[in-house]
């Protein structure tokens, strides 16, 4: 079968809610555009994992509500430090979290 190209709107029409994604790159090479796209289509309840850590794509996604659960070994700004929104989520225990080591 030959691959099949789409467009960004049509790779993040692929995400339903309530689905379970992995997301690779950290700061750096974080899928950021498709994290906008899936934030810009509404989507919620997503499912994160994170490959190998997350970074700002997870801060954002988190922020926007379009996370729900997720699964992660770290999930840091860098240099600049903790995520604010993940953490947030946390502390308000919006947030279901399976942290590995």
């Amino acid at each position: 079968m030959p691959p099949v190209w789409t467009d960004l709107a049509g790779a993040a029409a692929l995400v339903k809610d309530r689905d379970l994604v992995a997301l690779t790159g950290h700061t750096r090479a974080a899928p950021m555009a498709l994290i906008r796209e899936l934030i810009r289509q509404g989507r919620r309840n997503l499912g994160l994992v994170t490959v190998p850590t997350g970074g700002l794509n997870v801060d954002l996604a988190v922020g926007a509500g379009l996370a729900d659960r997720l699964h992660f070994a770290q999930v840091v700004l860098e240099e600049y430090g903790m995520a604010p929104n993940f953490r947030r989520a946390v502390e308000q225990g919006r947030l279901t979290c399976w942290e590995y080591p």
